[in-house]
C-alpha cells in the first residue's frame, strides 16, 4: 500500500528536504554519506558515524551528550562543523549559523579532513532554511569564484533555488546596488523570470535576450531550472481546455470559487500579452460524471482540469489510462500505489499540512508531542497523518484529545496536560494526611509542544485555556485553519505566538488577491484560498508535463512551491508564520516533504 511506503520513507524526511554538502542541486538537500567518512576512533567518531550512515536522529542525541570543552581545538573545530552539518540535515538553520560561529574565521580551513569551502556551502544551506534567501544566494555567489566543474554546477542551481525563493522587491533592490557583472547577471535573469510568471511566451523571448546580452555568464551556458527546455513547454501548451466543476448543488460555492480563481489568473495572463488557451467551462452537478468527461474530449479538448468531487476522482482512477491529460482538482483515493497515465491531482489536503507541522516541529528540535484534534472524520484523518510523520521522525507522541467544538476545551485540555492528575494526587494527599496543604496544581513536563488543528474561533479560545491549564509557554503549532486570512489584532490577539503553516496567496498577499477581492467580495471570506487554487489550477495547466518529467521540480504558485510526485499528485511545500502583536508574521522559509526538489 502507498501509505506503508510513505510511512517507511518519513523516518528520512528531513533529510531529504534539506542538505546535499557539496552544494545542491537547488535548495538545499541531504548530506551523502560520503560526505563525512567514517571512522573508526576518536571523540568524535560516534556522531561523525551516525552522520555517515544517516542516522541523524542518534547523532543529534549523541552530539547533545558531548562537552565540547572536554576536547582538544582540533576535534572542537570538526565538533562545531558536525554540529553545524547536522542541524542542515535536521533543518534547524539558525542553531547551523550558531555553531559556524563557534569559532573563529579560518578554522574550518586549518582542518585537513573538513572539505575546503564547506563551511562556506552549510551557512548558504542555513540561510536558505532560515528564509535569508538573498543572503544565501550571496554566500553561494562568493563561492562561485573558488569552484569548478560539478561542484560548481551545483553551486550554481542552489544559486538559482535561492533566488526563485527570495521576495522579487529584494531582488530589485539587490540589482539597483549590484555592480559586478556576475552577480548582475543572475539577478537580472531572476527579475525576467519572476516578472513573467504567467506568461512563458514572454519569458522564452526575455531570456533569448538576455542570454545575447550575458552571453559569457556561466548560466547562459548552462540555464539553471530547466529553462532550457523552456521553448518546449510554450510550444506543447494545450490550445483547448474543458474547467469541469459544480457550479450547481452543494458544491456549487467551492466550484465557483475555483472557477473565478482560475479565470482572474486567466484574464491577468492575457491583459500581460500571454497567449491563452480556448477554455470551456462543463457543469459536473448535473447527470453522469464519466459521460460528461468523455464528451468534453469529444469536443476537441486538449487538456481537462476538474473534476472537484473525490468520488468522480476515484471514478479516474479506475482507467489505465487517460486520453488527455487531466489536471482533478481533488485527491481521490490516495492509497493507489498506481494511477493511470495522464491523471493528475491536485487539492488543499490539510492532512498534508499536518505532516508539514511534524516536519516543522522536528525542526525546531521539538521531541515529544500531545495532539489536540476535532472529533469527527476530518479530525481523524489530520491526527492520523500528523501521528504518522511524527513518529516517523523519530517524535514522541505522549497523548492526544479529540474536542467536540461545544465549550469542552478546559475539560479536555486540562486532560490533555494531566492537569486534573496533579488536582487528584493534592486530594488524596490531604485526605491521608488529614490537613490543609498550600497546593498549586501544575502541568505535565514531559512535552515540548502542542499539536493544534482547529477552525479560528475555536483557537482563540483554546490558546487561552492552555494558559489557563499553565501551558503558556508551551509552543503550539498548527494548520492554516487556525488562522481566518483576515488581519485583525482585536480577534488574534490571544493566538499570539501561536505558529502555522499557510499559503503565499494569504502569507504574501499577491496583486491578483486583491483584484479578486474587488471582483468578488466574497473571496474576503472561508473561500479566499480556493480562489488561490482556481489560480494555480491556470499555473500548473502548461507545466504538467514538465513537472511530471522533472520529478520534484518546483513551481511557485499561490497556494505554496508545487512539486510532482511518483503517484502523479501535486504536493505543496509551505511557510510558517506566527501571530505577533495580533498579526500574522511569516518565520523562516518553505518546509516540504518531497525528495530531490529542483526550482524551476
Amino acid at each position: 500500500m502507498k501509505t506503508q511506503a510513505m510511512s517507511n520513507r518519513l523516518l528520512s524526511v528531513l533529510i531529504i528536504t534539506t542538505l546535499m554538502i557539496a552544494g545542491c542541486s537547488t535548495q538545499p538537500s541531504r548530506t551523502k554519506s560520503g560526505s563525512v567518512p567514517i571512522v573508526e576512533e576518536g571523540p568524535l567518531s560516534t556522531i561523525q558515524n551516525h552522520i555517515a550512515m544517516d542516522r541523524l536522529f542518534e547523532a543529534d542525541i549523541s552530539i547533545q551528550e558531548l562537552d565540547p570543552y572536554t576536547l582538544s581545538q582540533d576535534d572542537q573545530v570538526r565538533y562545531y562543523w558536525l554540529k553545524a552539518k547536522l542541524a542542515v540535515a535536521l533543518g534547524r538553520g539558525e542553531e547551523a549559523i550558531s555553531a559556524l560561529n563557534a569559532v573563529p574565521p579560518g578554522a574550518f580551513s586549518r582542518i585537513k579532513d573538513i572539505p575546503e569551502h564547506d563551511s562556506g556551502f552549510i551557512r548558504a544551506q542555513a540561510l536558505y532554511l532560515k528564509g535569508e534567501f538573498i543572503a544565501s544566494a550571496r554566500e553561494r555567489m562568493f563561492l562561485s569564484g573558488v569552484l569548478s566543474g560539478q561542484a560548481n554546477q551545483q553551486n550554481h542551481q542552489g544559486i538559482w533555488s535561492s533566488l526563485m525563493q527570495a521576495e522579487l522587491k529584494d531582488i530589485e533592490a539587490l540589482q539597483q546596488k549590484t555592480q559586478t557583472v556576475l552577480f548582475k547577471g543572475w539577478l537580472d535573469l531572476a527579475l525576467l523570470i519572476k516578472r513573467n510568471q504567467i506568461n512563458l511566451d514572454q519569458q522564452l523571448s526575455n531570456l533569448r535576450l538576455w542570454q545575447a546580452q550575458y552571453d559569457g555568464h556561466p548560466a547562459a551556458k548552462d540555464l539553471p531550472g530547466e529553462l532550457d527546455q523552456l521553448e518546449d513547454y510554450v510550444e506543447n501548451k494545450a490550445d483547448y481546455i474543458a474547467l469541469m466543476l459544480p457550479l450547481n448543488g452543494k458544491l456549487a460555492r467551492t466550484g465557483k470559487a475555483i472557477r473565478d480563481g482560475f479565470f482572474a489568473s486567466y484574464y491577468q495572463a492575457l491583459q500581460a500579452g500571454a497567449k491563452v488557451p480556448q477554455v470551456k467551462v462543463y457543469d459536473t452537478s448535473q447527470g453522469d460524471f464519466w459521460n460528461l468527461y468523455k464528451q468534453a474530449i469529444l469536443d476537441g479538448n486538449e487538456l481537462v482540469i476538474g473534476p472537484l468531487s473525490k468520488q468522480s476522482v476515484e471514478r479516474l482512477q479506475q482507467e489505465h489510462r487517460l486520453p488527455v491529460q487531466t489536471l482533478a482538482l481533488n485527491y481521490g483515493n490516495r492509497d493507489y500505489q498506481e494511477n493511470p497515465e495522464q491523471l493528475y491531482q491536485f487539492g488543499l489536503a490539510v492532512e498534508d499540512e499536518a505532516e508539514l507541522a511534524a516536519t516543522f516541529a522536528r525542526q525546531q528540535g521539538h521531541q515529544s508531542a500531545i495532539a489536540l484534534v476535532p472529533q469527527g472524520s476530518w479530525g481523524e484523518r489530520v491526527f492520523s497523518r500528523f501521528s504518522q510523520a511524527w513518529q516517523g521522525q523519530g517524535g514522541a507522541l505522549v497523548e492526544a484529545q479529540f474536542f467536540s467544538g461545544s465549550g469542552d476545551y478546559n475539560k479536555v485540555i486540562s486532560q490533555l496536560l494531566s492537569v486534573d492528575d496533579s488536582e487528584r494526587r493534592a486530594y488524596q494527599l490531604r485526605r491521608q494526611l488529614r490537613t490543609r496543604l498550600e497546593f498549586q496544581a501544575r502541568r505535565r513536563q514531559d512535552v515540548d509542544f502542542i499539536f493544534v488543528a482547529a477552525l479560528p474561533h475555536q483557537a482563540r479560545q483554546i490558546k487561552p485555556t492552555l494558559a489557563f491549564n499553565f501551558a503558556s509557554d508551551l509552543p503550539m503549532i498548527a494548520t492554516s485553519q487556525v488562522y481566518s486570512g483576515s488581519p485583525s489584532r482585536s480577534k488574534d490577539r490571544d493566538l499570539n505566538d501561536v505558529m502555522f503553516c499557510d499559503i503565499p496567496w494569504i502569507l504574501d498577499d499577491p496583486e491578483l488577491r486583491s483584484t479578486v477581492k474587488k471582483q468578488w467580495p466574497q473571496a474576503a471570506g472561508g473561500l479566499d484560498r480556493l480562489y488561490a487554487m482556481g489560480a494555480d489550477a491556470f499555473t500548473l495547466y502548461p507545466r504538467l508535463g514538465q513537472i511530471k518529467v522533472l520529478r520534484y521540480s518546483r513551481i511557485p504558485g499561490y497556494t505554496g512551491q508545487l512539486a510532482m510526485d511518483q503517484y502523479g499528485q501535486i504536493v505543496r511545500k509551505l511557510s510558517f508564520a506566527q501571530f505577533k502583536n495580533g498579526i500574522a508574521k511569516k518565520t523562516q522559509g518553505v518546509v516540504g516533504h518531497v525528495e530531490q526538489q529542483r526550482s524551476l
